[in-house]
């Protein structure tokens, strides 16, 4: 085989290896961390969490939803609809963000106020919050080569106490193009990457992915006997 022909060939069986490859890593995030390190590694992808035992003794049966750090408003409602249809496969009851700022409004409480989310938990008998972060949105577009990234934080919050009973975050992304090694590569390069820029789907996508990558480290509690209000830790 020519050289050429060899070199094109590693280079398009590379991204084909590194995708089929790739797994997802689970680090426990100590309390030392307050500010975890971005995705290290293009061939890592890693979800930081940390499960408080504090969820262990006092099981939450209901959680609220709101997002928390500004973002496009459509990249919000994803990520906000994703949170909850996800949650709702690990807790008896999950109150919708669109919900929750109506029943603030209703009640005329403010959610930044700990003493008004104290009184939202009293009504609602919801007793945490899972507030959303969007700390990175990246949309890189350089011709040959685009990606679509987003780094989501998940903080579950017990509401009377504000003792933290949950958290999770996942820098997840999208990428395609690449370097041409010719000039017949050249057209292919700029039309991959083409394809991540007009996907008007692809954020809500990662973001469905992240999350559900992120879940698998809440335990499931909707078969939990509300009369125990625990749950035993394995």
């Amino acid at each position: 085989m020519r050289p050429d022909r060899f070199l094109r060939f590693v280079l398009l069986l590379v991204p084909l290896v590194v995708g089929g490859c790739l797994q997802t890593s689970y680090r426990p995030l100590h309390q030392s961390d307050a500010q975890p390190d971005e995705q290290s590694s293009l061939f890592e992808r890693r979800v930081d969490y940390r499960l408080s035992s504090a969820f262990y003794t006092e099981v939450p049966e209901c959680a609220a939803v709101v997002t928390k750090a500004p973002a496009p408003r459509a990249l919000s409602q994803w990520v906000e609809k994703a949170v909850e249809r996800h949650l709702a496969t690990r807790l008896p009851r999950v109150i919708a963000g669109a919900r929750l700022r109506r029943a603030a409004d209703r009640l005329g409480i403010d959610l930044k106020i700990d003493s008004d989310r104290r009184v939202f938990a009293r009504q609602a008998r919801c007793p945490a919050l899972v507030e959303i972060h969007l700390s990175q949105v990246q949309d890189d577009y350089m011709v040959l080569w685009a990606q679509r990234r987003l780094t989501i934080s998940l903080v579950m919050t017990r509401i009377n106490d504000g003792k933290i009973l949950w958290q999770a975050r996942h820098n997840a992304g999208r990428a395609d193009g690449g370097l041409p090694i010719s000039i017949i590569d050249l057209p292919l390069s700029v039309a991959r990457a083409g394809l991540v820029t007009r996907d008007t789907e692809l954020f809500a996508s990662i973001a469905d992915d992240a999350i559900r990558r992120m879940m698998k480290t809440l335990p499931d509690v909707r078969g939990l006997d509300p009369a125990r209000g625990s749950l035993a830790r394995h």
